[in-house]
């Protein structure tokens, strides 16, 4: 299978923290907000995204209720993004779905292998 990311490739890991006072609306941010990134987003780099839901081995809360992984065309691309006008539409939606604040790391791919979908 090819790989969906190549080196020169940027992801932003979102994390959002799972506490006791935490919520998350999980149809909200698959029905209305991812499609605003893709709307916001897309054409400033943005190549795709994958949304994981957390599980633990021992069954106990995870630390972080779910992830976004966004995928763009390079560091550049994801810096013009989140510093673009588009970006306060996008992260002045959070509140609609979640009542923390999520954790967002970006970083260059620098290997990859396989396929996500």
């Amino acid at each position: 299978m090819a790989s969906t990311t190549s080196p020169n490739t940027s992801q932003a890991t979102v994390l959002y923290p799972n506490t006791d006072a935490s919520t998350f609306d999980l149809e909200y941010y698959l029905k209305t907000h991812m499609p605003l990134v893709d709307e916001h987003w897309g054409p400033k780099g943005l190549k795709g995204w994958t949304i994981t839901k957390y599980v633990t081995a021992d069954g106990n809360e995870p630390k972080f209720s779910i992830a976004a992984v966004l995928t763009w065309e390079s560091d550049a691309h994801a810096l013009d993004a989140l510093k673009s006008e588009a970006a306060k539409i996008v992260l002045g939606d959070i509140p609609k779905f979640s009542n923390v604040e999520p954790v967002v790391m970006l970083g260059s791919v620098i290997a990859a292998k396989g396929s996500m979908s």
